[in-house]
């Protein structure tokens, strides 16, 4: 007999509170195996069969449990989604993303593989019963069976929608079937795999509505099939059908854009208007390693993203270090920049809660390494991602944290391109441009606590926009000329001139009330300066607007869950890289820390970076690196597998 497995999940992709007065989706109780004969006795057994599909959707803490699972949507969606692009670079065991250079034993690969099919067992096991319960049994009879079907069928295509965007065409199990039971299948080819998606996605898009069921946020909507069908239709160049799908969201009335870019990803503010899909891990008090207090089982609610992501001089583990590049090809006034990167030698929002001089005069500063462009063994950019750290993290690992994988910007530019690639070109730049007047702060004109809900001024160094006379550069007018001609990247950098001194003339320690910061943080001094890279770019030859598309999905959709998905599907994956990230083997510049603390200084204050702010691409463009390798522990233990399997250039 066919088992179902419920898993305990604690509430943690429910949230209410937003026009929902549903009851906790996700609070069940535990139990360790259920057999279908228990499990579909009644309407609430059988909801909570689907509640253990939706478990997969958040990472896994606990004895036994990898990496790649422990820390599931940071690792490996965001890695795979930006690291190979170079606006992000990893350091430590992820480097070879950094040079494209990953193998199929790469410790990513294999868990996230697992992890995928881990969540497809459940759903075909799920579907396969329910498809044999009595839906006069249920309240709504077929319309409820239906609308479960619809969640469980969606969830499958998510899945499956990572793996064939980040391995091409893999093994296809159906109703029933699980990876288990079925541990010699053969991969499937890439259309066969996008039919499945689209006939599951195009399933829960007619039996869906656009609210949850009960007001349950957490749970798949017509919303979410709609934004995964457009971009389905949109691989396979069903132009007109991704189009239509992408404009009912838009103008459903379910998604309006928050006025203010640098307020979607804020840690307390779970779906917003703007969310499409989300994760949203629970707000547990006193969280930490073992979750609130002694409740081990709460540890999988909890996420790790503040800390993981925050610069070391803000007490973080660093690994989101962000290019100069990134931070150069902002327009002036885009305001994007500030809200997405904590840049060298600047402060950002979230931390200043006194002003020291002007903006960009004064940074907190811990150590004399961190006075400099490059920091790290691995020689890395001085920046940091700011995405996914929006306050401090206060010493503590683990937050809870809005994972939003669709938001409506996105479906925006999606649609942007159906409508470009159908001829429809005023319409593409319409959209292209609405995106960009909430970039430059047009949307904040008219921002109250009213419509954003959360307070605006609480020591953010991100003043709002009050001008309803700004004006937003056209964005055909600016990409028309963007990189067009041969030249090199450059823009402004600051400049270590050493630390603020006290009236005893040692370094200044700043004395701050909030925990904000560290107390006893020097405070650097810097000015700007203009810095131009030593390697040439190869200058853009698409067509104007999809390279304003690439720009604009690069600066809204930063450290998200789609660029490099997305340059790959478009073709420019290469193109991108020539002229934003040349190769070269440029010798990167970083500072002794030998001698004596004034030594090391006087060394920070004299040294030239001239010619070295550039990241490091030493190698060409593979365009077998716009798959992934199948992991090489799949290659082993498939039976059905003979080498020819294998993605190509591996």
């Amino acid at each position: 007999m066919k088992k179902i497995y419920i898993y305990y999940v604690a509430s943690v992709l429910l949230v209410s509170g937003l026009s929902s007065c549903g009851e906790d989706f996700l609070t069940i109780t535990h139990n360790d195996i259920v057999t279908p004969d228990v499990l579909f006795l009644s309407e609430r057994n059988v909801d909570m069969g689907l509640s253990g599909v939706y478990d997969l959707l958040i990472g896994e803490w606990g004895s036994g449990a990898d990496d790649i699972s422990t820390n599931w949507n940071l690792k490996p969606q965001v890695a795979f989604s930006n690291y190979p692009a170079r606006d992000l670079q990893p350091d430590g065991w992820d480097q070879e993303f950094g040079t494209h250079s990953w193998k199929p034993d790469f410790y990513f690969f294999g868990p996230a593989w697992l992890r995928c099919y881990r969540a497809i067992d459940r759903v075909n096991l799920f579907i396969q019963n329910l498809e044999q319960f009595d839906e006069g049994k249920l309240t709504g009879g077929q319309a409820r069976k239906n609308q479960m079907l619809g969640e469980a069928r969606a969830l499958r295509a998510y899945f499956y929608n990572f793996l064939i965007q980040w391995f091409g065409g893999v093994p296809m199990l159906m109703t029933g079937e699980t990876y288990a039971t079925h541990p010699g299948k053969s991969r499937n080819t890439a259309q066969e795999c996008w039919d499945l998606i689209i006939e599951d996605l195009e399933f829960a898009r007619d039996n869906l509505e656009w609210k949850p069921w009960k007001g349950q946020y957490g749970r798949v909507t017509k919303g979410m099939a709609k934004a995964y069908l457009g971009w389905a239709y949109m691989y396979q160049k069903r132009w007109t059908e991704a189009k239509k799908e992408l404009l009912d969201i838009i103008n459903s009335g379910e998604y309006s854009l928050n006025p203010v870019y640098a307020f979607i990803h804020i840690e307390s503010q779970k779906w917003q208007k703007e969310s499409i899909w989300e994760i949203a891990y629970h707000d547990w008090s006193g969280v930490g390693y073992n979750g609130p207090g002694t409740q081990n089982t709460y540890v999988d609610a909890v996420w790790r993203g503040p800390r993981m992501y925050a610069g070391l001089d803000y007490g973080g583990l660093g690994p989101s270090y962000t290019s100069f590049e990134f931070v150069w090809c902002h327009e002036p006034g885009d305001k994007r920049v500030v809200s997405n990167v904590a840049q060298y030698g600047e402060f950002n929002i979230g931390y200043p809660s006194v002003t020291l001089g002007a903006p960009g005069s004064a940074q907190i500063g811990v150590k004399n390494e961190t006075a400099q462009p490059f920091v790290s063994t691995f020689i890395l950019p001085n920046n940091y991602n700011m995405k996914h750290w929006r306050k401090h993290h206060g010493g503590t690992d683990y937050h809870s944290y809005p994972i939003t994988y669709q938001r409506l910007a996105g479906v925006m530019l999606n649609y942007a391109e159906c409508c470009f690639e159908t001829g429809d070109m005023a319409e593409g730049w319409k959209y292209i441009n609405l995106i960009r007047e909430r970039a430059f702060g047009k949307l904040e004109v008219n921002a109250t606590p009213n419509n954003v809900p959360f307070a605006v001024g609480r020591s953010l160094h991100y003043p709002l926009n009050r001008d309803p006379n700004i004006v937003v550069p056209d964005a055909e007018t600016f990409y028309s000329t963007y990189k067009r001609t041969a030249g090199r990247n450059g823009g402004m950098v600051n400049k270590f001139m050493g630390w603020m001194k006290a009236s005893n003339g040692t370094d200044s320690i700043i004395p701050h009330p909030t925990t904000n910061m560290n107390p006893g943080n020097r405070v650097g001094l810097y000015e700007k300066k203009y810095y131009q890279a030593t390697t040439p770019y190869t200058p853009y030859t698409s067509p104007v607007w999809k390279v304003a598309l690439i720009q604009e999905r690069r600066k809204e959709l930063f450290a998200e869950y789609e660029f490099w998905q997305d340059l790959c599907r478009m073709g420019v994956a290469k193109e991108y890289l020539d002229a934003e990230y040349p190769q070269n083997n440029i010798e990167h510049l970083t500072v002794p820390q030998t001698g004596t603390h004034d030594d090391v200084v006087q060394r920070l204050i004299n040294t030239d970076f001239t010619g070295r702010i550039q990241t490091w691409q030493p190698n060409p463009f593979d365009p077998t690196r716009m798959l992934y390798p199948i992991p090489q522990t799949e290659m082993d233990g498939n039976p059905a597998f003979t080498k020819e399997d294998q993605n190509p250039g591996y």
